[in-house]
C-alpha cells in the first residue's frame, strides 16, 4: 500500500511543529532489543456487577482470551469505570478483572496473569456539562445520553482501562479529556449557521462550540519503562461515525478524534493537556497507538480517517496489519469485529522506529477449536483482540 509524507513533515512545512514543555520520557540510550506484546480488546459493555465478583460468563471467556496470548500491555475498551459511575467498593473494575479473572487460571490448561500496573482514566461518556446544553438537537436539554460530553447512560460508561506488566510513572501520563474540539485548527464541527447545515442535523451552536470536548471517552499518553526505555501507550476509542444525520456529524467528530493523535505523534503545538501542558510528543518518542478506532481499511466512509491518518502515514507503521482465519471467512482478513459482515475497527500501530515482530487478530476459524477459542471469542465481545510483538530497534 502507498505511503505518502507523514503527519510530523506536514506540520513542520506549515509552521505548525512544537513540542510538549513538560519533559515526557522518551527512548534514549537503546541496547538489546527488547520485545513486548502490545494488545487491544474491545470487551463490549463489561460492567462493574460482571467483575466486581468472580463467576461472570462474558468476563471468564475474555480472561481466558488473553491469558492465551498473554500481552504484556492491554487497553480494554469498553470496560465501565465504576468510581465515575458511583461505585465506591474502593476497587477499580480494571484491578477487579485482573484480581477475580486474570489472576486466576481460567482453564487447566491456562496460567493466571498478573498486571500490577494499571489505569482507569476517567471518560466523557455519560457525564454532563455544567450547563444543559441540546447537543443531539432532540429539544431536550441536558438528557443522557445524547447530550453528555460523550455517549454513555451513566458517568464512565463505555471506558477503557490499561493493563501491564511493566510500569509507568503515572506523574508523567498526560489525558486530553477537556481538550475542545473547537481548539483543533481546520476542525469539521458542522456549527450552526454553516451553509450545508440544516435544522434536522446534528450540530453545534456557537455557545457550544465553547464547551463541547473533542474526546468521546478520552485520549490518554502513557509513557511506559521497558527495560530502561520509553515507549508511549497511546489510548484512545473515537466515537462510531453513524447514528447521526445527513451531515455526517458522528463521522466529522470520529476523523477529527483519530486525526488528534496524528498530530500528537507529529508535534503539533495546538495541543494541550487537562494539566495545562501544551505541545505533543518530541521529536525522538517511541509510541504504540492502541484502541478500538471505529475506522478501517475498507475505506466505506467518505472521511475515511484511517486511510489518511494511518495507512497513508509515515509516523506509523502498517505496511504489515493483522490478520486472522475468522475475518478472513468473512471476506475480510483484517476484520477486527463481526458488524457489517466483517469490519476493521481495532488497532496497535508502532512508530517506526520500532520494530514490529509479529501480529495477529484472535480470531479462529470455524473449523478451529482450539482449546475452545472458538466459543470463547463469540462470549466474550462482538471484537476480536488484535496483539503485536513490537520491539526497539
Amino acid at each position: 500500500m502507498t505511503q505518502y509524507a507523514s503527519r510530523r513533515s506536514v506540520l513542520k512545512a506549515i509552521g505548525a511543529l512544537g513540542t510538549a514543555s513538560g519533559a515526557i520520557g522518551t527512548v534514549s540510550g537503546r541496547g538489546k532489543p527488547t520485545s513486548a506484546r502490545y494488545a487491544t480488546f474491545n470487551v463490549v459493555d463489561l460492567g462493574t456487577e460482571q467483575v466486581q465478583e468472580p463467576g461472570d460468563a462474558q468476563a471468564e471467556a475474555a480472561a481466558r482470551i488473553i491469558q492465551e496470548v498473554r500481552p504484556d500491555v492491554l487497553v480494554l475498551n469498553e470496560l465501565a469505570n465504576n468510581l465515575q459511575e458511583g461505585d465506591r467498593t474502593g476497587q477499580t473494575n480494571v484491578d477487579a478483572f485482573v484480581e477475580n479473572y486474570l489472576s486466576v487460571p481460567q482453564r487447566d490448561d491456562l496460567e493466571g496473569i498478573d498486571y500490577p500496573y494499571t489505569l482507569q482514566p476517567e471518560s466523557n461518556t455519560g457525564v454532563l456539562p455544567a450547563e444543559e446544553y441540546d447537543f443531539n438537537k432532540d429539544g431536550r436539554a441536558g438528557k443522557r445520553p445524547g447530550d453528555a460530553f460523550g455517549f454513555g447512560r451513566y458517568p464512565g460508561h463505555y471506558a477503557f482501562a490499561v493493563a501491564s506488566r511493566y510500569p509507568f510513572d503515572e506523574g508523567a501520563v498526560r489525558t486530553f479529556r477537556e481538550f475542545l474540539w473547537a481548539d483543533m485548527p481546520g476542525n469539521l464541527i458542522p456549527v450552526e449557521g454553516d451553509d450545508g447545515v440544516q435544522t434536522d442535523d446534528i450540530y453545534l451552536t456557537e455557545a457550544e462550540l465553547d464547551v463541547y470536548r473533542l474526546s468521546s471517552k478520552t485520549h490518554v499518553d502513557v509513557p511506559f519503562e521497558i527495560d530502561g526505555e520509553t515507549v508511549h501507550g497511546l489510548f484512545s476509542h473515537p466515537t462510531p461515525p453513524v447514528f447521526d444525520g445527513d451531515n455526517n456529524f458522528n463521522g466529522r467528530w470520529n476523523h477529527d478524534e483519530i486525526r488528534f493523535f496524528a498530530d500528537y505523534v507529529a508535534g503539533a503545538d495546538y495541543i494541550y493537556d487537562d494539566d495545562g501542558t501544551e505541545g505533543g510528543l518530541d521529536a525522538d518518542a517511541a509510541y504504540v497507538l492502541m484502541g478500538d478506532m471505529n475506522a478501517g481499511v475498507a475505506g466505506d466512509r467518505p472521511l475515511d480517517p484511517a486511510r489518511k491518518y494511518f495507512l497513508e502515514n509515515d509516523d506509523f507503521q502498517t505496511h504489515k496489519l493483522p490478520t486472522s482465519p475468522g475475518g478472513a471467512q468473512r471476506g475480510n482478513r483484517y476484520a477486527t469485529a463481526t458488524f457489517g459482515g466483517g469490519s476493521k475497527v481495532d488497532w496497535v500501530l508502532p512508530s517506526p522506529d520500532l520494530s514490529l515482530r509479529s501480529s495477529s487478530v484472535v480470531w479462529p476459524s470455524t473449523e478451529a477449536t482450539k482449546r475452545g477459542l472458538g466459543d470463547d471469542v463469540r462470549t466474550a465481545s462482538d471484537h476480536r483482540m488484535v496483539w503485536a510483538d513490537i520491539a526497539s530497534e
